[in-house]
C-alpha cells in the first residue's frame, strides 16, 4: 500500500520532491507507511496543518 499526502482545499498531492505540490496523484511523493506520510506532511505544513494522509487501497 502506498501512501499520499494530499491537501483537499489546494486539491493539491505532496510531489516528488517532497516540497512542492501537484494536482496530479501520478505526480505525488508516495510513501510506504502512514506514519511516514504523518510525519512528512507535519514537516512540512507545521502543526495544525490541513492536509490528510490517503492510501491507494492497494494491499499486495
Amino acid at each position: 500500500m502506498t501512501f499520499y499526502v494530499y491537501r483537499p482545499a489546494e486539491r493539491a498531492f505532496l510531489a516528488e520532491d517532497e516540497k512542492s505540490w501537484t494536482p496530479d496523484m501520478f505526480s505525488a511523493a508516495g510513501f510506504t507507511d502512514r506514519q511516514t506520510a504523518d510525519q512528512i506532511a507535519l514537516r512540512e505544513l507545521g502543526p495544525g496543518h490541513d492536509a490528510h494522509v490517503l492510501d491507494d487501497g492497494v494491499d499486495i
